[in-house]
C-alpha cells in the first residue's frame, strides 16, 4: 500500500517537474528573443551612428579645406597675399652671440 502512494506522489512531482521545466523553457525563450531584439535595435542604431560620423568627417573636410579658408580669409577679412616687396626678413643673433663678451672676438 505503501507503494502505491509513493509512485502517485512521484508521478505528480514528475508531472510538476515536467509544468515548471516547460515553464522555464518559455520564459528563457521569451528573454532570449528579447535581448536578441535589443541587441538588433543597437546594431541598427550603431550604424546609423557610424552614417552620421562619416558625414560629419566629410562636413569637417569641407570646412576646414584650403580653397575654402583661402576663400574666406580674402571675402570676409579681406586679407591678401603679401607682395614681394612686403616681405621683411629678420636676422635673429644666436643667444651665445647675443650676450657681452661671449662673441668670439672677447678671447
Amino acid at each position: 500500500m505503501n507503494t502505491g502512494r509513493y509512485s502517485s506522489w512521484l508521478l505528480l512531482g514528475l508531472a510538476f517537474a515536467t509544468l515548471a521545466s516547460g515553464i522555464l523553457l518559455t520564459y528563457a525563450r521569451h528573454e532570449h528573443r528579447a535581448k536578441f531584439q535589443a541587441m538588433q535595435n543597437l546594431i541598427g542604431e550603431r550604424d546609423q551612428l557610424e552614417v552620421e560620423w562619416g558625414a560629419l568627417q566629410l562636413e569637417r573636410a569641407t570646412w576646414t579645406g584650403y580653397r575654402r579658408i583661402d576663400r574666406e580669409a580674402s571675402e570676409r577679412l579681406a586679407m591678401r597675399r603679401p607682395e614681394r616687396h612686403d616681405i621683411v626678413f629678420l636676422q635673429v643673433q644666436s643667444a651665445d652671440s647675443a650676450l657681452p663678451g661671449t662673441g668670439a672676438g672677447s678671447r
